[in-house]
């Protein structure tokens, strides 16, 4: 169906009219200085110039006119439709088939450009969606995009169904209703067809094919006369199979994982926990044998043993039962005003088995700012555990707190035998441990640092120290409470 005239076209038309009148009446008032083939040749150039600027239709009828006009003002006997002589009839035919040939030669040369326009339009356009779903991941997301491109660029609704692990469908244009469809959807599953199915006019089936056969089908509705092209089939099939795969391949990875994490755990578990079972364990034995008269001294040494290898124990159980609780991804900080010297002080006395060979200087203003008590209290515990663990015995550990630029910042600071650049990620992670120098523990404390940090949407990173050690330091971004009214 054709387009009604726009208003430009109708400019366009009424002009070339008027110069059809000017040539036509040019060729009668001077027909004795511009002989008729002259005002022909003038007539051919305007039938060019009509069939390449006006609709077919029209420029047929121009042209149509302009040959009788030229053949009834021009040609002698002028005012008639007779021939003078053969020259004449000659002349007619020339001009007639010129113009006619012309306009269908200029017609067709247009058809081609505008086809070609279209053309280059929807290879921009399909490139367009091929670079969004090259960006895109999820399946959803992929069949939201192809939805949303195929209604502002083609008029079509579209559903996308899946067969696998059961018919369903995975995105639909909000206009069309699942369980009107899901018949159609489900009787073109059973058949398996390879080839498009058209329901109706407007609507066709379009299945999808990857590697393993069809896994789905696309629903187009068309609001338009456009025709669906097979390539955004073929587009949406690789797209999605990749999407599918990726999936896939992440679930292998994250069992990978899983299995790694196991057998870390296992062997962290035989290792770290049965050295302190087997101290206690003979050590109880030792003073449980009557037969055996042990000096006090000796008693109180085994005794002493018991409590640090159970205090120990304690404390990788305590570890491996917060890393597995604080893994759900559920970690939310509940935050309130604390003071940072009461919490460290409460870290302190958690981990005082471990550090009673070591002193600690504490450096920092008094300040409230709004944290987790006790997540902020667990990760000054494991750094300041950790700190004791590398360093020797009798050193200072110092520990500084300040508050700049919107987040609280605690320092803890060692004499140890500090980090080599290569392991200053690789210590976050779980049972990650350095193999520069033996230690005993679970390799699980600083991975607990980093989730508590991360939950609080803080930084977790550990220095070099001038003159040997490490300094950890810890920045969450926080609320801070003016104390100056207070105070005064």
């Amino acid at each position: 169906m054709n387009n009604p005239l726009s208003w430009f076209d109708v400019t366009k038309t009424s002009i070339l009219l008027l110069l059809y009148i000017l040539v036509t009446y040019l060729g009668v008032a001077f027909r004795d200085v511009i002989i008729e083939t002259d005002t022909a040749m003038l007539l051919l150039l305007l039938n060019i110039v009509s069939g390449v600027l006006l609709r077919k239709r029209v420029a047929y009828v121009i042209t149509a006119v302009s040959i009788v006009a030229f053949h009834f003002f021009v040609l002698p006997e002028h005012n008639s439709f007779r021939f003078q002589n053969y020259q004449h009839i000659i002349t007619f035919s020339v001009m007639a088939f010129s113009g006619v040939f012309a306009v269908r030669l200029t017609q067709s040369q247009q058809q081609k450009i505008e086809e070609n326009q279209i053309l280059r339009t929807e290879l921009n356009s399909n490139y367009d969606l091929a670079s969004v779903l090259a960006a895109l991941n999820e399946s959803h997301a992929i069949a939201d995009a192809l939805i949303i491109h195929l209604e502002q660029h083609f008029k079509m609704r579209v559903q996308v169904w899946l067969f696998s692990p059961q018919l369903h469908c995975l995105a639909t244009h909000q206009k069309l209703s699942k369980a009107t469809y899901q018949p159609l959807i489900e009787r073109f599953s059973r058949r398996q067809q390879q080839h498009i199915e058209y329901l109706s006019p407007s609507l066709s089936l379009h299945p999808l094919y990857g590697q393993s056969g069809m896994f789905g089908v696309l629903l187009i509705d068309a609001l338009s006369e456009r025709v669906f092209n097979p390539i955004l089939s073929t587009l949406i099939s690789l797209s999605l199979a990749r999407s599918e795969a990726n999936t896939a391949l992440t679930a292998a990875k994250e069992a990978n994982q899983l299995e790694q994490m196991r057998n870390t755990l296992l062997a962290a578990v035989s290792h770290d926990l049965k050295t302190p079972l087997g101290s206690i364990i003979g050590s109880a034995t030792t003073l449980s044998d009557t037969s055996l008269h042990l000096p006090q001294q000796t008693q109180q040494e085994l005794l002493q043993s018991i409590a640090e290898e159970g205090y120990s124990l304690n404390r990788s159980l305590t570890k491996l039962l917060d890393i597995s609780r604080y893994s759900i991804k559920t970690l939310v900080p509940k935050c309130d005003w604390v003071e940072p010297e009461e919490v460290i002080g409460s870290a302190i006395k958690r981990v005082e088995q471990v550090i009673k060979s070591h002193s600690i200087q504490l450096c920092g203003d008094t300040i409230l700012v709004s944290l987790d008590y006790t997540l902020i209290e667990q990760i000054i515990a494991n750094l300041i555990e950790n700190a004791a663990k590398y360093s020797p015995v009798c050193s200072v550990i110092d520990i500084q707190t300040n508050y700049r630029r919107g987040h609280f910042i605690i320092e803890i600071a060692d004499r140890g035998c500090g980090v080599a650049p290569e392991e200053r990620l690789r210590i976050f992670e779980r049972f990650y441990r350095s193999e520069q120098v033996k230690v005993k523990g679970t390799g699980l404390g600083l991975a607990i640092c980093q989730l508590i940090v991360a939950a609080h949407n803080g930084e977790i990173s550990v220095i070099s120290r001038a003159g040997g050690g490490s300094v950890f330091v810890v920045k969450i971004p926080c609320e801070k409470y003016e104390l100056t009214d207070i105070y005064e």
